[in-house]
This record gives structure tokens, C-alpha cells and sequence, in this order.
């Protein structure tokens, strides 16, 4: 009988990036799609145990085990300069050698280069340099160089992710893989009714599921809501997600005061960091999504939405013409105008969803990390 693959993930659970928590929660997740006999063993390797548990309860995977940074041997840390330093601090008696096949999706070890598989969601600090830092533009550029130097596989989120690698750094001979996420199984939601009372939303009402960095673009959502008012065409909006950009601490206290100059109180809600069974309500429930996104390495957002086949009005950027196939219309995320043009369309023409097989996506995205790291580990 072949020996089961065996895959360390390096995570530790952040606040600041819900969609990073739920990207490892939904990768671990998917291998339950996959005949059990070819499930591999998959190792959380965290600071704590917490951040364990949080995949564990998210991912309901049977496979999983936890195994603390600081208790591996032979590592050398790879990118973790902490990791480095208190690795040294522990005897190596007290350590556990692993064997495994791959490590996803940062690297531990420099040694590993043809193990290692260095994840790069996007290139949003080259799109809009003006929202980063200068010590956050080198610190990024400083984290692909290193991974270009010292590890052979690079893996992307979208195509778009792949093909803006390539432009930026042309002469890299890393050998470069596309893995399409896709999120976790959600039960069908609970009594609909009860949640819109609870959050106060109408029965018909657009959803942005987004989390309040400022390249989401909730502004350009505000302004258009207001130039459809200005018409006489009344619609809700809710906006749900962490009300925090670590980049900007006014940001949200800036919309919030948009929308009361604009009198769109009562048009624009603003729900908070809300459970995922109530997100899911409302994207079942929602006319429409918007996801008016600056910059995306791939849509979480647009994800939770096909998995409801629920339509969705979405900014003209290329990695949702990569997601999205069906049940959506594009506007250009500079013009309130257009957008104003998309939701005016929806309210004209609802029509009915196109259904989408989101299990057989979810099993696609399972059985492409699983060929990618039997590549990279040369077959098991």
C-alpha cells in the first residue's frame, strides 16, 4: 500500500486578514472531497495551539495534526526570522524530525527548495503602490526575491497573479503553478426571516461582503447608491466585515461620515464583522452582491457567492473575468456612473440565476493541490 502524502502548512491565525484564515480553513477543507484512501496527512505548524483549532473546527478534516514552529528539527526557519531565533533557544532532544512531501504555502526550511511550495496571492502593492508603505513595498519585494532565489516552486492564486509574476520578473526560472481556490462546503442557511429582522435589512437589498481596506473601493459603492437616489431609485445596500484598515484607522470613520452627508442612512448599513451563517443568509437572500474591488489574488467574496449561484455585479478587473463565468455584470471600479448602470440592470431584469455544480469546483480545487504537490514531491 503507498504511504499517505504527508504536507506541513506553516500558519498562524491572523485578525488582520480574515480572507489569509480562511484561505488555509478552505484548502484543508476541500481534501474532504477526495476518496479518503488518497487523503493525505496534513500538519498545521503554529506558534499555538489555537491557531490549530481553528482549522481543525473550520475544516472538519480527519487528517490533521498540530505540531508547535519551535518543535521541529532541523529547520532554519526559511523566512521566520522569530522562527530562527527560538528554534536555537529549545535542545534538540526535546524536537521531532518529520518526514514529509511538501510544505505549503510558506517556507520553513532553506534546505527544502524543491519541497517548498512559496505562495504569492497578488501583486497589489505594484497596482497601487499609494496604499502601501515604503517599508511594506520593500519588505514584499525583499519576500519575492527570496523566494525566487532560494525555492523552485511559486505558486499563484489566478492566472492574472501568474501573469503579472511574469512581467515584473521576467528572467525568474522558478517553476510557476496556478491553483484556483474555492471555499468550504456551507450548510444550507437558516429561517432567512429572522436574520434580515435581526440585522434590520429589507427584504430585497445588495450585499458587500467585504472587509474595510480601502481597496475594496466601499466608496465608490456610497456614490453610486447616491446618484441612484438622485434618480428617485431607492435601493439598500449592506456592508458587512472587519471595520478596520490597519493602513488607514479613519477609513471607516470617513465612509460612515460620507454616507451621513449624503443622507444614505437609512440606505446604507453598516452591519460589522457578522457570523459566517449570517453572511450566508444574506447572500442567499441579496438581489445581488457587489464586489466593487480595486485589486484581487482571487476573490473570496465572489467564491462564497457561486457557491449560492447567486448573481453578482463586479468591478472590471481581470481576475474576475477569470472567476467569473456566469451570473455576473462588470462595471469599471473608477465610475460611479457605472456601477449606478450595473445595479439599475439587475433591478430591470433579475431573471434567474445560472446553477453552478460548486461541489465539482470545490473537488477541482482539491485535486489541483494535490497533483501540484505530487509534482513538486516527485510522486509518493
Amino acid at each position: 500500500m503507498a504511504k499517505r502524502t504527508r504536507i506541513i502548512i506553516p500558519f498562524n491565525y491572523d485578525e488582520g486578514w480574515t480572507g489569509g484564515n480562511y484561505y488555509i480553513s478552505n484548502l484543508v477543507s476541500s481534501l474532504n472531497s477526495i476518496p479518503a484512501i488518497r487523503q493525505p496527512e496534513v500538519y498545521i505548524l503554529s506558534h499555538n495551539r489555537a491557531s490549530f483549532d481553528f482549522v481543525a473546527q473550520s475544516s472538519n478534516y480527519p487528517r490533521l495534526r498540530w505540531i508547535s514552529s519551535l518543535m521541529i528539527s532541523d529547520i532554519d526557519g526559511g523566512l521566520f526570522k522569530t522562527l530562527r531565533i527560538l528554534s536555537k533557544l529549545l535542545p534538540r532532544f526535546v524536537k521531532r524530525k518529520i518526514a514529509y512531501d511538501a510544505i505549503f504555502p510558506f517556507p520553513i526550511d532553506t534546505k527544502e527548495r524543491h519541497k517548498t511550495i512559496c505562495w504569492i496571492p497578488d501583486f497589489q502593492e505594484r497596482a497601487l503602490p499609494h496604499l502601501f508603505s515604503k517599508e511594506e513595498l520593500t519588505y514584499r519585494t525583499e519576500q519575492h526575491l527570496y523566494y525566487i532565489n532560494n525555492f523552485d516552486n511559486i505558486l499563484f492564486s489566478s492566472y492574472a497573479a501568474k501573469d503579472d509574476f511574469e512581467k515584473y520578473y521576467p528572467d525568474a526560472k522558478n517553476t510557476k503553478h496556478v491553483m484556483q481556490f474555492a471555499v468550504a462546503n456551507v450548510p444550507d442557511s437558516r429561517d432567512h426571516v429572522s436574520v434580515l429582522k435581526r440585522l434590520q435589512l429589507p427584504d430585497t437589498f445588495f450585499y458587500c461582503p467585504n472587509q474595510f481596506w480601502m481597496h475594496k473601493n466601499h466608496k465608490l459603492v456610497i456614490e453610486a447608491v447616491h446618484l441612484l437616489a438622485q434618480e428617485g431609485i431607492e435601493i439598500t445596500v449592506a456592508f458587512s466585515g472587519k471595520e478596520l484598515d490597519r493602513r488607514d484607522p479613519m477609513h471607516v470613520t470617513n465612509l460612515k461620515t460620507r454616507v451621513a452627508e449624503l443622507g444614505l442612512a437609512e440606505r446604507i448599513k453598516f452591519l460589522g464583522f457578522i457570523s459566517k451563517e449570517d453572511q450566508y443568509v444574506l447572500i442567499e437572500r441579496a438581489n445581488a452582491l457587489l464586489q466593487p474591488s480595486l485589486f484581487e489574488g482571487w476573490s473570496t467574496v465572489v467564491e462564497e457567492a457561486k457557491s449560492k449561484s447567486q448573481f453578482i455585479i463586479a468591478s472590471d478587473i481581470a481576475v474576475h473575468r477569470e472567476q467569473l463565468l456566469e451570473n455576473a455584470l462588470f462595471f469599471d471600479p473608477h465610475n460611479p456612473v457605472d456601477l449606478a448602470k450595473a445595479i439599475k440592470q439587475r433591478l430591470a431584469d433579475p431573471g434567474e440565476n445560472i446553477p453552478i455544480d460548486y461541489a465539482a469546483r470545490r473537488r477541482e480545487f482539491a485535486e489541483s493541490f494535490m497533483n501540484i504537490v505530487t509534482n513538486v514531491s516527485g510522486g509518493v
